[in-house]
């Protein structure tokens, strides 16, 4: 298994958490986080713990995968959402722990094609030849949903709708076109700087769809471990720190403000 994986949930440990399982062995923070922060988190996780921090485990998938679980009870410690509108279903369910709320993170839209294969140079020139399909994250997946808004905005969504093909979430979008099972695929900079077997086509332009902002924040759960709370309450410190912000921007993500 790769190394960057290697705190990543098993589908077995996953069902195990979700019957109860709070023993002390269990104490180490469960992070429910967006598929795109896959790498870069892990690099953090491994950074936190080289300074004496519990190895967290993480489950990452579509945010409104895991917004949804969070809200049905799922033990998660931690949530790192794709965008504010999930983050703040959650908090409307009364879930966040107080003053643990963040923005973390940002980062850019592109379009994206095989490395190697044959590009548009920009919306006028992929209107003019569009591909046989392009794949997008699904609706209410925070990616697609920015897709969507960006293919509107610059005028691409007529010609393309009819090619549209919606993938589980980013990264299996991402992962569709570096197989070459599409041609051309909407994700994120930073999914482009992690697969070695895709490129960047263009970029869409940031007024083209709403901010993207990556939130963290603690999870309020009855009956969580106190060690599992204050372990995610560090986690989440540290990823606003000087080191994990350089992981993070060396990954390909756009930074907010120190004090944000």
């Amino acid at each position: 298994m790769p190394r960057r994986h290697r705190h990543v949930l098993s589908a077995m440990a996953f069902v195990a958490l979700l019957a109860g399982c709070d023993r002390a062995e269990d104490d180490r923070p469960v992070i429910f986080a967006a598929a795109s922060l896959a790498e870069a988190l892990g690099q953090a996780a491994d950074g936190f713990v080289a300074s004496g921090g519990a190895a967290p485990r993480f489950s990452f998938d579509a945010t409104s995968r895991l917004a949804r679980q969070v809200i049905q009870g799922a033990p998660a410690d931690a949530l790192f959402s794709a965008d504010v509108r999930w983050m703040d279903e959650v908090e409307a369910a009364g879930l966040l722990l107080p003053d643990t709320r963040h923005d973390l993170l940002s980062n850019r839209l592109v379009m994206a094609v095989r490395a190697g294969a044959a590009a548009p140079s920009g919306p006028a020139d992929l209107r003019a030849h569009p591909p046989e399909r392009i794949a997008l994250a699904g609706e209410s997946v925070p990616a697609g949903r920015y897709a969507d808004a960006a293919l509107r905005h610059t005028g691409l969504l007529p010609s393309l709708q009819s090619r549209v093909i919606r993938g589980h979430s980013v990264r299996t979008v991402l992962e569709w076109l570096a197989r070459g099972d599409v041609p051309m695929a909407v994700v994120y900079a930073s999914d482009v700087q992690a697969e070695p077997r895709v490129r960047v086509a263009f970029a869409l332009p940031p007024d083209s769809h709403p901010p993207i902002t990556y939130v963290a924040a603690a999870i309020r759960r009855a009956g969580a471990s106190p060690q599992r709370v204050r372990a995610a309450a560090a986690f989440l410190g540290w990823c606003r720190a000087p080191a994990a912000r350089n992981i993070f921007q060396r990954a390909g993500f756009l930074l907010p403000p120190p004090d944000s």
